[in-house]
């Protein structure tokens, strides 16, 4: 593995785990099994590394949304793989990731919001109009209003202030706000969909 591949991955794992602010270039270094001077020939702050984890990360979640997209076989179905890729996503991430990332690297932030407010809002309005067109969500929904509260929802599922992480986890925030969103869009034919694809889901997990 490259090095520079190594340092993102290894670097990746700590901010998780512990937090962006709380992990240095030291601990990062020490968990590539290089010295410091080695790490800052790659990336020169912490900020500067945060950023270009973040740029892979957008990069991955798009290709896997188009994936999902191509590979649905409907609309809802299409919501339920979201949730699998979501959960899988933010599987054993701690939330005070999340936070420093909003208070303390501003350059990262600002590409997960642009990412957010550009294709995710993108996909998600075309899942509506999918939809729709399917017969699966209610032909009288205010596409553009449904898809932005959509995008406020999720954002207000990081805030902890909202929903304490000691209560709640963020994999289980995220499947109440999807399953709430969906059957607020769907007609009784979605919603049979709905029951269908969440047994699926349930069976997996036994």
């Amino acid at each position: 593995m490259e090095a520079q591949q190594l340092i993102l991955e290894k670097a990746f794992e700590l901010f998780k785990r512990y937090g962006i602010r709380s992990v240095s270039m030291d601990d990062i270094a020490s968990q590539c099994g290089m010295s410091k001077k080695t790490l800052y020939q790659h990336f020169a702050d912490k900020d500067t590394l945060m950023h270009i984890i973040l740029v892979h990360m957008v990069s991955k979640s798009e290709s896997q949304c188009c994936t999902i997209e191509q590979k649905s076989e409907n609309a809802v179905h299409e919501i339920f793989l979201f949730i699998d890729m979501l959960q899988e996503m933010f599987e054993g991430i701690n939330p005070i990731m999340l936070f420093d990332l909003h208070k303390y690297h501003q350059m990262a932030y600002k590409k997960l919001n642009d990412h957010k407010q550009q294709f995710i809002y993108s996909i998600t309005k075309k899942n509506i109009e999918r939809g729709i067109a399917e017969g699966l969500f209610r032909p009288d929904i205010n596409v553009e209003i449904m898809t932005h509260l959509h995008l406020h929802t999720i954002s207000m599922t990081f805030e902890q202030e909202i929903l304490p992480r000691q209560k709640y986890s963020l994999v289980d925030i995220q499947m109440e706000v999807m399953l709430h969103y969906v059957y607020g869009l769907a007609t009784p034919k979605g919603v049979k969909l709905i029951e269908k694809y969440k047994q699926q889901r349930t069976q997996r997990a036994a």
